[in-house]
């Protein structure tokens, strides 16, 4: 009890860094104040006659009962409800002898320990003890035929004797208890914020995976479309150099043989050449969904102004593709309306032009639903051909614009 009157604003901490040395000191305080209130006759309100007669007179008796009070109390963490009766057979054994203040402070703290540390119900039977014991002063009192004046009295008496540790120690544990919960909701809110962040990454992680998948799965479109226009182009040259085996020799048609074949071997070199920057290069690219060539971009979420061009190198047919395919997609995400292309092609170069609408409200879309690669992956695309590629707005426009040569460096076998 004195070390909680020490930390009377700090409930909390007290009870937190309470020990087996603090019961201690409690009980060598409480002893000493009690012999110091004897030696100097100081006594309970009201109490001046010993109900016994006992040889060396009360003081030394009263001593004894204190000393063996406070060696009680060392017990009280452990036990609280058996110290609170053994004190009160003491505290009854002192008022017999005309009642010490020290022994009433013993009392004082073995019901201060009961209200704090007492289980539910044990704190229930003590409190309905106690008032009992005042209901009792008010009845002997009155039963003895008191006057009304000295009844109420008393009554107030027994009351401020019992009644304020308890109400002091139940304060003491109501205020412990709700900082006991503060802590657990400050752990649960701190839990909480550790799965927030633990999901943040997992999101995340699993976004960097979808991009990888994709890059990968890019990857292996462009090789089964590297393999297939090898395989035509040799096919033709198989083709035609077995026509020219077949039948008799014959100069003019040999030649023309070879040199179909010879075109069909350079064509493909070539297009293996494309390809093959376009697999080094393009390890950022996204995936795209739909088959490569211009001749598909009726599937594509746009509006084609004039004519599409055909007969276009595989490598450039693609990149085409692919790149309509990104820009129609940011203009879904991210403008107003249907996007429009323009595709025209000449002998150096094809133009490649997609303008939608800027949205002015358009919401953000979450990072982790997109790769935010588009951009990157179509001017990666167009550099990879040798050609150039711009994206900006252009007013209340964006604007699109990817050049791709049509005419490449001869490969020589």
């Amino acid at each position: 009890m004195l070390t909680a009157l020490r930390s009377r604003f700090d409930v909390q901490g007290w009870l937190a860094r309470e020990s087996p040395q603090s019961a201690r000191w409690d009980s060598v305080g409480l002893l000493l104040v009690g012999l110091f209130l004897l030696v100097v006759d100081v006594q309970m309100v009201g109490a001046d006659t010993s109900l016994v007669e006992l040889p060396g007179g009360v003081r030394p008796w009263q001593a004894l009962l204190l000393l063996l009070g406070t060696s009680v109390l060392l017990a009280k963490r452990r036990r609280p409800v058996a110290v609170l009766g053994a004190v009160a057979v003491l505290t009854v054994a002192d008022a017999a002898l005309g009642g010490s203040l020290g022994m009433y402070l013993v009392l004082f703290d073995a019901l201060f320990t009961v209200a704090v540390r007492a289980t539910p119900r044990a704190r229930s039977a003590v409190l309905r003890v106690l008032l009992g014991l005042v209901g009792a002063v008010l009845v002997a009192t009155t039963a003895v035929g008191m006057r009304a004046q000295d009844v109420v009295q008393l009554t107030l008496v027994a009351v401020a004797l019992l009644l304020p540790p308890w109400w002091w120690g139940a304060d003491v544990r109501r205020s412990s208890e709700l900082a006991a919960e503060q802590s657990r909701r400050a752990d649960a809110e701190g839990a909480r914020a550790d799965l927030a962040r633990a999901h943040a990454d997992d999101v995340a992680r699993i976004a960097a995976l979808d991009r990888e998948r994709a890059v990968q799965d890019e990857r292996a479109r462009v090789a089964r479309d590297l393999h297939d226009v090898v395989a035509g182009h040799l096919s033709a040259v198989a083709i035609h150099a077995e026509a020219a085996l077949a039948g008799p020799p014959a100069e003019a048609r040999d030649r023309a043989a070879l040199a179909a074949a010879r075109a069909g071997s350079l064509d493909a070199l070539a297009e293996m050449r494309s390809m093959i920057l376009v697999l080094r290069q393009g390890a950022d690219a996204d995936a795209a969904t739909a088959p490569a060539g211009l001749a598909r971009v009726a599937d594509l979420d746009v509006d084609v102004v004039g004519d599409v061009p055909a007969g276009l190198p595989t490598a450039v047919d693609q990149a085409a593709f692919r790149i309509l395919q990104e820009a129609a997609t940011n203009a879904h995400k991210h403008g107003a309306g249907r996007a429009t292309a323009r595709c025209t092609a000449d002998d150096e170069a094809l133009e490649l032009v997609v303008e939608n609408a800027v949205a002015s409200d358009a919401a953000t879309v979450d990072p982790a639903l997109t790769s935010s690669t588009g951009l990157q992956t179509m001017r990666e695309r167009a550099t990879a051909l040798g050609g150039s590629f711009t994206a900006g707005p252009d007013g209340a426009t964006w604007r699109v614009h990817a050049r791709l040569p049509l005419q490449r460096e001869s490969v020589e076998p």
